[in-house]
């Protein structure tokens, strides 16, 4: 998966995730208007992430039982198209929007290595093992 550039993410977000358009819908008028306009309004992707991507689609997926894999495929190639991006504001929305919502659940945590790509997974490895090596210990990974 090649980067998602800064001024791209929406677009991306909404050509990539299946659920995209509808989960923006659903987000209040005034950050739906901005994300919407992205990059040109002022919006936040501490704000986007939560809003439009992790609590309406991501997480519910990681819940389900069985999951689906079409829509985790998706959403995790958008993810590694954003870990690809070094940017340090778009990594540090990563760290703390998205990667530290899978520590929710073991089940939640395990899936999203499941599914996470060569980039997305090393990063989500080595939060585990800087931040929290307690959880690391629990999956027992070879790395």
């Amino acid at each position: 998966m090649s980067k998602i550039e800064f001024q791209d993410i929406v677009r991306q977000f909404v050509l990539m995730i299946p659920a995209a358009n509808a989960a923006l819908r659903g987000v209040p008028d005034r950050p739906r208007l901005d994300f919407e306009a992205w990059p040109d309004r002022d919006s936040d992707l501490y704000d986007f992430f939560p809003m439009a991507f992790v609590r309406p689609i991501l997480l519910p997926e990681l819940n389900k039982e069985p999951v689906d894999r079409e829509v985790l495929i998706a959403c995790f190639e958008f993810i590694e198209g954003l870990a690809n991006n070094e940017d340090d504001y778009i990594q540090g929305a990563l760290y703390f929007e998205i990667y530290e919502q899978f520590l929710s659940g073991r089940d939640v945590m395990a899936k999203a290595l499941e599914f996470s790509l060569p980039v997305t997974r090393s990063s989500l490895i080595r939060m585990l093992t800087e931040d929290y090596p307690e959880t690391l210990r629990e999956f027992d990974l070879k790395i």
